[in-house]
């Protein structure tokens, strides 16, 4: 995230009136495949390579045959990769149910926090191409920004739970 808001800041320079749309494409799919990293040593499980493969390769087959979205938002591309995280998490939650497992916490805020912005992300074209009242849009913004400072804060209890090595007894 970090890299595209500094390639965002660099483009605004240049094109006041431009959006971040072009750079949405490589947040999702560094997204995708960072989670899935994540969901492969979480849970162990090989096919989950194969399944980031084939979406991988489906992301590469739909910028071929339609290169125009790679400088505007797509989402059918954030869709399946969010859906497919939101899959890998609710298999997790499964998994939890005959075993005991760790980052609970952060796997209810992945899960959560993409359900959610998968909803949002889905309406997207809309706000661009102003086919949606600007105040339903700015709604949309303020929920996913509430949605992501939540989900920021759920990683942060899981980090204070488990990870916290000095205590206040110790201050």
């Amino acid at each position: 995230m970090a890299t595209v808001e500094w390639a965002l800041r660099i483009v605004l320079l240049y094109d006041l009136n431009d959006t971040n749309s072009f750079l949405f494409v490589y947040f999702f799919i560094a997204q995708f495949i960072l989670l899935s990293l994540f969901y492969r040593e979480l849970l162990g499980y090989k096919w989950i390579n194969f399944v980031t493969v084939g979406c991988i390769l489906f992301f590469g087959v739909q910028y071929i045959l339609e290169p125009h979205l790679l400088l505007k938002y797509n989402p059918v591309g954030a869709s399946v990769a969010q859906g497919v995280i939101v899959v890998y998490a609710l298999v997790y939650f499964y998994k939890l149910l005959s075993e005991k497992g760790e980052l609970v916490i952060v796997n209810i805020a992945i899960f959560f926090f993409l359900l959610c912005s998968m909803l949002i992300f889905a309406t997207g074209n809309l706000m661009v191409d102003k086919l949606i009242s600007d105040d339903f849009a700015w709604i949309l913004q303020d929920l996913h920004f509430i949605f992501y400072f939540i989900f920021i804060g759920l990683v942060f209890v899981e980090w204070v739970k488990n990870y916290r090595t000095i205590s206040f007894k110790q201050v």
